[in-house]
């Protein structure tokens, strides 16, 4: 709606997860480089957790495609793995994976899961498993993929398995101890810094085929204040920033703009110089004389 009004070519700040507008912060980079040399290495497990919003599917996605460039990498992704059963995930690991075969017992799958296994080793392939939202899986499904990642030989793991999911992850791992020592690479993504959130916005608008950054300092402040530093509600305070400010008429997003789009999202606005009480105080006057 506002592209054309601010010369885009995109939506800068889509909350969709493409990779061709993932800014990499350096705690984005450590967890990229983590998998990637756990993954090069065969050694088995690795596991990124973070609060939501911090871009882990982002970087999930981003790997999947990396991995899919090299071609000896079959890697696949599972975005939604809470699966009833044991069978049913491992069934959808096989169909994923392209495994002509199948069967309705868990030993006869995990026999066929084994056998391609074995030949993609043969041939110099790494299968690669990425799943996303990892917290949802109960503990029978993260003991089967303690179960696959048994399939080795004496110096390294025929699968590979990455793991992302929110904090809740870690604290699943933690009452899966066989799983969790396991792990060979972990990745903790946090909130972004003041400077990480303005390079971000700026890096996905000129991606969007903007130029300046339309947003003023204050504005800019207010939206670091706001979203704390987390990506996703970066973006959708940005997002919708643009939107009222194109339907303004104006071409630079000001605090004012930033403080209504919060307003609409939280509630009302307490401003550092107002405390909670005051502001009750004045919505009690605006409503005793409006």
């Amino acid at each position: 709606m506002y592209l054309e009004y601010f010369n885009l070519a995109e939506k800068p700040f889509s909350t969709s997860p493409d990779p061709r507008f993932f800014y990499l912060s350096a705690q984005h980079r450590e967890a990229i480089a983590k998998t990637e040399y756990a993954v090069t290495e065969r050694l088995g497990l690795s596991v990124v957790y973070g609060d939501v919003g911090t871009g882990k599917t982002t970087i999930s996605r981003r790997l999947l495609q990396q991995f899919r460039d090299e071609h000896k990498f079959n890697a696949v992704l599972l975005t939604h793995p809470a699966y009833p059963s044991e069978n049913q995930l491992l069934r959808a690991i096989c169909q994923e994976f392209r495994i002509g075969k199948s069967a309705k017992a868990k030993l006869d799958l995990l026999n066929l899961f084994q056998a391609y296994l074995i030949n993609e080793w043969r041939q110099g392939h790494r299968p690669v498993l990425i799943i996303d939202e990892a917290q949802t899986l109960k503990p029978p499904l993260l003991e089967l993929l303690r179960q696959l990642l048994n399939f080795e030989t004496n110096t390294e793991k025929l699968l590979q398995v990455v793991l992302f999911g929110q904090n809740e992850l870690r604290d699943r791992l933690d009452r899966k101890p066989n799983l969790k020592s396991r792990v060979a690479m972990w990745g903790a993504l946090t909130t972004l810094t003041r400077e990480d959130t303005e390079a971000m916005l700026r890096f996905r608008y000129q991606v969007a085929g903007g130029g300046s950054l339309p947003l003023a300092p204050a504005a800019l402040e207010r939206v670091y204040r706001y979203a704390r530093g987390v990506p996703r509600t970066t973006c959708i305070i940005c997002d919708n920033a643009l939107l009222k400010t194109f339907l303004a008429g104006a071409k630079v997003v000001v605090e004012a703009v930033v403080d209504t789009v919060y307003e609409e999202m939280s509630g009302p606005v307490v401003q550092p110089h107002e405390t909670k009480i005051g502001l009750l105080r004045k919505q009690e006057q605006e409503v005793l004389h409006g």
